[in-house]
């Protein structure tokens, strides 16, 4: 029986990724003001330690878990209040609250057609599972839609700084480096300018980059990048509301949409 105590659950795949460290705070900040504490996992992109921290943190009767999975079967909790944030089982029945990142990535991909630029490639991670996944969608939806082709323009890189920087100093040096660039997040797209400026490429007159996720130091940095932009305080208070509702059974899914915010890398 779940919900005896004060505590809540929050488990994200990687803490030390921005992203997430924004996320979490915001989660923190939600419960801290209806009398919550948070109890933070990182599954480190791992499904078995994700099920492990679920079960885990249920058998402490929290009054609730919240979970960015990247597991593809959810794991059965008996009786403890699970929302999926961000990023969610393929055909989940749990209640989710997420971003519309399809309708990001058409968005973002809109901007730089719309800015002139034909070759775009986007950078996205490992695989099409979750958010991620969704981005490449809408990326190639406004591609096909403008009449542009995707062939060879698809990159798989890790979404940490270190290892998607490896992969764009190859892509950026190579002898037709890319005009412009769609990252499927802001930790992808600040490797990618730094390595562009690490080349001497200047940015946008060089290549265009547009990110998606909205991290402070994206839009705030000393570049601002061009991204979608997530409200990550509303998907917090939209969670909470939801876990609010769980235990009456109304608990339902809702998908929250960003903005565009242009900076200087387009």
């Amino acid at each position: 029986m779940a919900g005896a105590s004060n505590l809540i659950g929050l488990i994200v795949p990687d803490s030390s990724n921005a992203f997430f460290s924004e996320l979490s705070r915001e989660f923190e900040r939600e419960g801290k003001a209806r009398g919550y504490l948070t109890l933070l996992g990182n599954s480190a992109y791992d499904s078995a330690a994700e099920e492990e921290y679920e079960r885990a943190m249920s058998d402490l009767r929290p009054r609730g878990i919240f979970v960015t999975s990247i597991n593809g079967e959810p794991a059965k909790l008996d009786g403890c209040p699970r929302i999926f944030v961000h990023s969610a089982p393929p055909g989940v029945t749990d209640p989710c609250v997420v971003f519309d990142d399809f309708g990001g990535g058409v968005e973002a991909t809109r901007h730089l057609i719309d800015r002139g630029y034909r070759d775009i490639h986007c950078v996205a991670g490992p695989n099409d599972f979750g958010p991620s996944g969704k981005r490449v969608g809408g990326w190639l939806h406004a591609m096909n839609e403008a009449g542009l082709t995707t062939t060879a323009r698809l990159h798989r890189v890790p979404y940490e700084r270190i290892g998607a920087a490896r992969v764009a100093r190859i892509l950026l040096s190579g002898a037709t480096p890319p005009r412009a660039l769609f990252a499927a997040t802001d930790e992808q797209a600040l490797a990618i300018l730094r390595v562009a400026g690490e080349l001497g490429m200047k940015v946008p007159d060089d290549v265009a980059i547009a990110g998606f996720d909205g991290i402070r130091e994206a839009l705030d940095g000393s570049v601002r990048l061009t991204t979608l932009s997530l409200p990550f305080r509303e998907l917090a208070e939209r969670a909470f509301k939801m876990l609010d509702t769980w235990t009456s059974g109304d608990a339902r899914s809702c998908v929250i949409s960003g903005s565009l915010t242009i900076g200087e890398t387009t």
